[in-house]
């Protein structure tokens, strides 16, 4: 089985190595990079990574209505018949399977059900108290969330089916897409919206999304990077930082994957 990963990421150049390296761990063998916006180093932290990892990489125009959207559907149109299964996430969001280590076994299960595309729940993560941007990992740095029941963490992330009849436009959210025979949660219930009508499940495969990090990094970027695909020029309010900067639990996750994350981040 050939999973991919399609991301656009702006500015995220510092994050760049623990995302590619964390991703390869979890099974993914092909990248689709989308660069938007981007005044950082992204273009060469890219260069640098496409050394180690098969990834595509474009830029995407900065006068595109719908960039994220726009990404996507280039990526399924033009490259479905590359992979098995294509998963649609941002820079701060880390797809990983609750057991085991590799995401392929648990595709593996759905790939002869009736469906076009598994939606996996989130779950949102706080600043753990940080103010100013640490160094290290963010894998290791962010270990403090809301509970699990939080509203938010009913967002949905896409894993979609290769080669097949699908469409991207019918929808107005990267969250769920258009798809020929439907997405479907692990527990195989139905999904219709970005925003699940089921309770969240984990206890097959999971996204931790570092939405906050430092409270230097929500003023410095987060406040006023926009939503590229509804709201342009959107600045989020304080208001915004205090709904999701909670650090009710401690989560330790994604911990047990450090020593071979660290391992292979020392090779690149």
């Amino acid at each position: 089985m050939k999973l991919a990963l399609c991301t656009i990421q702006r500015d995220r150049a510092p994050w760049l190595k623990e995302w590619f390296a964390f991703h390869y761990l979890m099974g993914v063998r092909k990248f689709y990079f989308f660069a938007h916006k981007c005044t950082d180093n992204t273009a060469q932290v890219i260069a640098e990574l496409q050394q180690h990892f098969d990834i595509s990489a474009f830029q995407m125009p900065d006068d595109v209505a719908t960039p994220q959207l726009a990404a996507y559907q280039y990526t399924y149109q033009n490259f479905s018949h590359e992979f098995d299964w294509v998963g649609f996430i941002d820079g701060d969001e880390f797809l990983f399977p609750t057991e085991g280590e590799d995401i392929r076994p648990v595709l593996e299960a759905y790939s002869y059900q009736k469906l076009s595309a598994l939606a996996v729940h989130w779950v949102c993560f706080g600043s753990s108290g940080h103010v100013a941007e640490p160094e290290g990992l963010i894998t290791e740095n962010y270990r403090m969330r809301p509970p699990l029941d939080f509203a938010d963490n009913r967002h949905v992330k896409s894993i979609v089916l290769g080669r097949q009849p699908t469409s991207f436009k019918i929808l107005t959210n990267s969250h769920l897409f258009g798809t020929l025979n439907g997405t479907v949660d692990e527990q195989m219930r139905p999904v219709t919206t970005g925003v699940s009508e089921h309770a969240p499940s984990y206890n097959k495969l999971r996204i931790n999304h570092y939405c906050c990090q430092s409270l230097e990094y929500f003023r410095k970027f987060k406040k006023g990077s926009g939503a590229p695909d509804s709201n342009p020029n959107l600045i989020r309010p304080d208001s915004w930082w205090e709904k999701y900067d909670r650090n009710d639990e401690r989560d330790d996750s994604l911990l047990r994957f450090a020593p071979k994350l660290k391992a292979l981040m020392a090779t690149l």
